[in-house]
């Protein structure tokens, strides 16, 4: 899955793997266990955290408003 690995790198690196639910994905331990649910069609890692097929679709289209988001979460008091 090369493709993949060079999209979530992109992700990695835009910091788009923040806050309580994809925080944990910066460690590659826990960012490798990711599956693809045979019932939704869709990336999920054993804590939680997935990714909306629509979403993972049409990423041009959310990419911008996802990263203000994520560094929203990332400046988040716990």
């Amino acid at each position: 899955m090369p493709e993949l690995s060079r999209f979530f790198g992109i992700i990695i690196r835009m910091y788009m793997l923040a806050g309580r639910l994809y925080g944990p994905l910066r460690d590659l331990t826990i960012f490798n266990q990711v599956r693809i649910d045979p019932e939704v069609h869709t990336l999920v890692w054993p804590n939680g955290a997935d990714f909306d097929p629509a979403t993972l679709h049409d990423w041009p289209q959310y990419v911008d408003a996802l990263k203000a988001r994520a560094q929203k979460w990332e400046g988040a008091s716990v």
